[in-house]
């Protein structure tokens, strides 16, 4: 294993900004980005050893601080959305910044996957990111100090582990979004990768994709991804949710889910034979196919990102979850800080 370090960018504001290249023994690698602590490309093997990068995203700069869904970055202080009256903390009600046209909070308004990240290596496999969340920010309350450390090793998995302190009870829920595409970045749509998701339930939306609190069996419904099956089997069925989507955008509840690692996803793809294993200790996990993508933004190798060209699996506490007695609650405290590890395992067959 061998870490380089290398100056990624300078900012429009003037900071500069490091990354990190960790390279297995067969040529594999990861780069992080210290802009958002971002997973920005992973580079693995094909059934016929051919290397590639299957995340999409950015390769300059400028694409980085122009990005608008997130791709690859740590996003919080709380992932996902959260409704338009906040969240209640000990009887005191908190107003998070509306950034989703006044309406609702989605990522915390990208706070954390618009900072620069100060950056350690910490191993010959491993970078550690530290940002500190200042009390107010966005409207949350409490000061909150963030480590997130990245590992690469030589059965060719990303380990991401959180450690999230804050100074006195607040919301936290800290994910990655990274974009999955295992015929390569420039792969095209994903509906026939095969996928399935060991997750028994999912939480219905409103039209604002805000959890309604109901926690709805996946059986007998276009959500039920237990046995494998190809991503664009079912995703233009007449199902209200995936009109409200736009396809798959929702949260899945991990079935086996007790506190501790668990296998939740697996991802294969048939011109590649690569295969994606996802495994976590949290209790659910956003399914999202690139539905608002449009060509708009122009990704790695000067391409634009098109519509499904990618999907995402973040690892989370269920969205909104301080407005359901329903959801189990993302509130953590400084004895109790949010420590978490999600793993994304690469292979080929």
């Amino acid at each position: 294993m061998k870490i380089i370090q290398t100056l990624y960018g300078t900012t429009a504001d003037g900071m500069a900004v490091p990354s990190f290249t960790i390279t297995n023994s067969s040529g594999a690698y990861i780069e992080l980005v210290a802009y958002g602590a971002t997973l920005n490309k992973i580079v693995v093997p094909d059934k016929n050893g051919q290397l590639s990068d299957v995340l999409v995203g950015f390769d300059t700069m400028a694409g980085q601080e122009l990005c608008t869904d997130s791709q690859g970055r740590t996003v919080g202080r709380v992932a996902n959305r959260i409704a338009g009256k906040g969240i209640t903390i000990d009887g005191q009600n908190y107003q998070i910044t509306k950034n989703v046209d006044g309406k609702f909070t989605l990522h915390g308004n990208h706070e954390y996957a618009k900072a620069v990240w100060d950056a350690e290596i910490i191993g010959e496999d491993s970078v550690r990111f530290t940002y500190d969340s200042k009390d107010g920010n966005e409207g949350f309350p409490g000061n909150v100090h963030n480590e997130v450390i990245f590992s690469f090793d030589e059965e060719n998995a990303v380990a991401i582990q959180y450690v999230c302190t804050p100074d006195r009870a607040t919301a936290i829920n800290v994910t990655n979004h990274a974009y999955f595409n295992l015929e390569g970045f420039d792969g095209g749509q994903v509906l026939e990768h095969e996928i399935q998701l060991l997750c028994d339930a999912y939480t219905p939306t409103d039209e604002n994709a805000i959890p309604t609190g109901e926690i709805r069996a996946v059986e007998g419904t276009p959500f039920d991804f237990r046995m494998p099956k190809k991503i664009g089997r079912d995703v233009n069925a007449d199902d209200e949710q995936l009109k409200i989507g736009r396809g798959f955008d929702h949260n899945f509840r991990i079935e086996k889910y007790d506190g501790t690692k668990q296998l939740f996803a697996v991802v294969r793809e048939a011109k590649s034979g690569r295969v994606m294993r996802g495994y976590t200790d949290l209790p659910g996990v956003q399914f999202y196919i690139g539905n608002y993508m449009d060509g708009t933004q122009i990704g790695k190798a000067g391409k634009p990102l098109h519509f499904r060209c990618g999907f995402c699996l973040e690892t989370q506490y269920f969205p909104d979850a301080l407005n359901h007695a329903e959801f189990m609650p993302c509130l953590f405290t400084p004895e109790k800080p949010f420590v978490s590890t999600t793993v994304y395992q690469f292979s080929a067959e």
